[in-house]
């Protein structure tokens, strides 16, 4: 018995075997990426490298606690106090001068100011209840190296091929 010649596949035919099988590999990545942040946030590490069994370099996973920032959380509210206190950071279109603005979103996300907290006038003290601190939530980045870019790129390339040639 002789084996089928495997037949060279058409452009349309690697795109749509590349495109399927990258939603099915999205939803392992999304799940692996959920449970690799969580881990390294759990064992407290920045960065690790990732190779494969031959020792190849593939990257590495860097973990970020997530960026901090404060927002505007009753918009009214701040131009009211603006109004009152600080008058002439008012624009006559009635909102508060972004650079203002900006200045004390700055202000309340400095210092490791907890997540919840709130704003303060630098000048009086005061505190705004409508400036909050907010936590984004944690994440990772992957970097590769060039051989393992090369290494996924001879992968992805011969997939549809070999995957669906070996099928027939």
């Amino acid at each position: 018995m002789t084996e089928p010649v495997p037949q060279e596949l058409t452009d349309k035919q690697k795109l749509v075997a590349l495109e399927t099988y990258a939603k099915f590999i999205k939803s392992i990545t999304d799940g692996l990426r959920v449970r690799v942040t969580e881990q390294m946030g759990k064992d407290d590490e920045e960065r690790v490298g990732a190779k494969l069994p031959d020792g190849t370099k593939l990257g590495a996973i860097t973990y970020s606690e997530g960026r901090r920032s404060a927002k505007v959380t009753d918009e009214d509210a701040a131009l009211a106090w603006c109004e009152l206190v600080h008058p002439d950071e008012v624009q006559t279109v009635k909102v508060i001068r972004p650079a203002y603005l900006k200045m004390l979103l700055d202000l309340a996300k400095a210092d490791d100011a907890p997540a919840g907290s709130h704003g303060v006038d630098p000048t009086t003290g005061e505190e705004l209840d409508f400036i909050e601190v907010v936590q984004g939530l944690p994440f990772i980045s992957v970097t590769s190296t060039k051989d393992g870019t090369e290494r996924m790129a001879a992968l992805a390339m011969g997939f549809p091929q070999h995957m669906l040639g070996a099928a027939q």
